[in-house]
């Protein structure tokens, strides 16, 4: 039968690639927003755990799932840990100044804060410092240099002053801390993530693999496999990203913590490396914090702003997170809108261009990944060279969808699992279109691809689809199966 014309533009433009990950909170926490923000593009709600409490976050999770599915759209959610607080505690009249120059204590004696003395949250401060190292505080806005240490008192010399207020955060980007990155507070909302069936946990301030390690094994005690999401924040994670990548099912780059324990002049390029190396593991990688900052209080973002979240999306990030923005800021609706805009407009452009990735991400140093990854390379060529309509992903686990999203293809490529918390799952992965097909209606591929395809809109009889199956992470069980359907 001979191909039909059709707008193949269209077709292939009709889902957006990147994911759009938007942070729920007062602002939006309603079923009449949240359903809102999914007819506007969100495929992943984040959860922040440091705000809110038990009962207020049970409600948001039965929101999504009945936003979701009014919407019939396959919306994943992340539980974000807060992990260990380290923060200031109160002062006398709220706030006190720091003067360039001066000395000052932070203690961790249960006292109240005055003029030369900072009480501290953080009550292993006293045992992790040591003096040369910085202390920073307000996001970085004040530094303090330790000059001595004597039993719960730190004296610091202030590096750069200002005004310091009740509860602002502390950073430690020299210390090694000897806190769990899984608090008491965390295990409970973990418990929390199980009851309610989250799709993913973030775990915050991971500093090594065996942070996420622990909290592998706390799931496992609660009869969990949830995946986990490490949260890099820390010069530690940066320094151990090989370790802790292979530990978790993917990672968030949290540029503001980050950006504060590190020079800000190296956030951008430590992005661009974490995204390569998160691509040739096959793993998810999240780009977030401050994307469409302004948004909070105004109806448009900065063009600095656009080109951020544009970035986000030319180094081929498998999602973009918005915070603040969508969780308490005035316009939560227009900052996903804008941000789904921004990157339609980068995602058409890469169409026409033919590629939406350009490095190759095969490794030769390790035999089972580089054949595994040929493999998966040699199937999105495949459907360049033959102008596939769409690549269809059978799988049970989300394990080929994984892989092959990895190699951003440039037809849609539609995820086909009976598993629903696969299909959420898959909601987080670049260009993956998940779509629940029960097993009752048989192994007939076929028929199958012909139903997708005019479910999804990928096209009618006499066009083609390429069926991708049989990747596996164990090299015993890695079986690839191309398959070229026509319709």
């Amino acid at each position: 039968m001979p191909r039909k014309t059709f707008d193949r533009k269209a077709v292939a433009l009709q889902w957006r690639r990147t994911k759009i990950i938007a942070t729920l909170g007062p602002a939006s926490d309603t079923p009449e927003m949240v359903a809102k923000l999914i007819d506007a593009g969100v495929d992943l709600f984040r959860i922040n755990m440091s705000h809110g409490d038990q009962a207020t976050h049970r409600k948001t999770v039965r929101h999504v799932r009945r936003a979701a599915k009014a919407a019939g759209r396959h919306v994943a959610i992340l539980m974000d840990l807060c992990g260990p607080k380290i923060r200031v505690g109160n002062f006398e009249s709220g706030s006190i100044q720091l003067k360039n120059g001066s000395t000052v204590v932070v203690t961790t004696r249960p006292v109240t804060g005055k003029p030369g003395l900072i009480p501290s949250q953080y009550k292993s401060l006293h045992k992790d410092v040591k003096p040369g190292e910085r202390i920073l505080l307000d996001d970085g806005n004040l530094a303090l240099r330790v000059v001595a240490v004597k039993g719960k008192d730190v004296t610091c010399k202030v590096v750069e002053g200002g005004v310091l207020s009740n509860h602002k955060g502390m950073n430690l980007p020299n210390s090694k801390l000897s806190t769990s990155a899984l608090t008491a507070k965390d295990r409970a909302d973990v418990q929390l993530a199980v009851e309610a069936d989250v799709d993913f946990v973030a775990l915050s301030f991971v500093r090594h693999a065996r942070d996420v390690q622990q909290l592998a094994r706390y799931l496992k005690r609660l009869d969990s496999n949830i995946p986990i999401v490490s949260k890099i924040e820390h010069p530690d994670a940066v320094a151990n990203i090989d370790d802790i990548m292979n530990e978790s099912y993917g990672i968030m780059i949290a540029r503001g913590d980050l950006g504060i324990e590190l020079p800000a002049e190296k956030v951008p390029l430590i992005q661009r490396e974490l995204i390569q190396k998160s691509r040739q593991l096959g793993i998810p990688v999240i780009v977030a914090t401050q994307m469409l900052e302004s948004m909070m209080t105004h109806s448009r973002p900065t063009r600095a702003e656009v080109t951020d979240v544009a970035g986000a999306a030319m180094l081929s990030a498998d999602a973009a997170m918005l915070s603040g923005e969508s969780a308490a800021g005035k316009y939560p609706l227009q900052a996903v809108q804008t941000m789904d805009r921004i990157l339609r407009e980068v995602e058409r452009h890469q169409w026409q261009e033919g590629h939406f990735a350009i490095e190759s991400i095969a490794d030769r140093a390790q035999k089972f990944h580089f054949v595994r990854e040929s493999m998966a390379h040699a199937a999105v060529q495949l459907t360049h060279d033959l102008e596939v309509e769409a690549i269809i992903v059978p799988t049970h686990t989300g394990t080929t969808a994984r892989i092959m999203a990895a190699h951003r293809p440039l037809p849609p490529a539609v995820g086909v699992c009976s598993d629903i918390r696969v299909c959420r799952q898959m909601a987080l992965h670049w260009g993956i279109v998940p779509v629940y097909e029960p097993k009752a209606r048989g192994r007939n591929w076929r028929t199958i691809c012909t139903h997708i395809s005019k479910q999804c809109r990928l096209g009618e009889s006499g066009h083609d689809v390429l069926l991708v199956s049989g990747f596996n992470d164990d090299p015993v069980k890695n079986e690839p199966v191309l398959k070229l359907m026509h319709l």
